[in-house]
């Protein structure tokens, strides 16, 4: 054998276990290589704000049907004259209207909020995830009674592709697909997954999963 023969061969044995080893993940976690991958700490979405309807304002002549009309008349042309009418003196004139107080609303992923978002920047964390997620081996049978919300999601982004979109409960311990089939028999995690993703949101967040995430 030549040597050129020789380091032909070794180089084939050298790529052989890289190549199997991208190709041993079940798609769509196989495409994932070049794709841009986030990491979300999600939460339930606030309620919506709850805006006060003014009811009628308490009459100052009870059982005298028309004097509260004739008293706001004077009120309003008092106003139009310069003489200030006391707030609350007479029901519906002079009382400062309060603003309608809002909270910022948090972007939304699959119908939940987002409470901060990670981009993944090391490609061993980043072969970390699509290992676990690519392996029929990291699920096991899941808890289908428990409907605790995902408490972390991830999106993997390519150019001209799809999104995979994929959502984790803690809580429950299952994963899920989103727009996508799910690959796998089962969508528990098992022990070790559980932890894989735990030590991951832990790296991203610096904080532990919140219990029901």
């Amino acid at each position: 054998m030549n040597s050129s023969l020789r380091n032909l061969l070794g180089l084939t044995l050298l790529v052989a276990p890289l190549a199997a080893g991208c190709a041993s993940r079940t798609a769509p976690f196989d495409q994932m290589d070049q794709a841009q991958i986030t990491v979300m700490r999600l939460q339930q979405p606030a309620p919506p704000p709850v805006v006060a309807t003014p009811g009628a304002a308490p009459s100052l002549f009870p059982g005298v049907p028309g004097l509260d009309q004739l008293g706001q008349q004077a009120a309003a042309a008092a106003q139009a004259a310069g003489i200030p009418i006391p707030p609350g003196l007479i029901p519906g004139v002079g009382t400062p209207q309060q603003p309608a107080q809002t909270q910022p609303q948090l972007p939304m992923f699959n119908g939940m909020a987002i409470a901060a978002s990670m981009p993944i920047s090391s490609d061993d964390m980043k072969d970390e995830l699509l290992d676990l997620f690519g392996d029929e081996d990291s699920f096991q049978p899941g808890n289908l009674g428990c409907n605790q919300p995902p408490g972390m999601g991830i999106s993997m982004v390519r150019q001209g592709q799809p999104n995979v979109d994929l959502m984790v409960s803690f809580a429950c311990g299952r994963a899920m697909g989103v727009g996508f089939a799910w690959p796998h028999k089962a969508d528990g995690l098992t022990n070790e997954s559980r932890g894989t993703l735990t030590k991951i949101y832990q790296a991203l967040f610096a904080m532990q999963p919140p219990p029901g995430a």
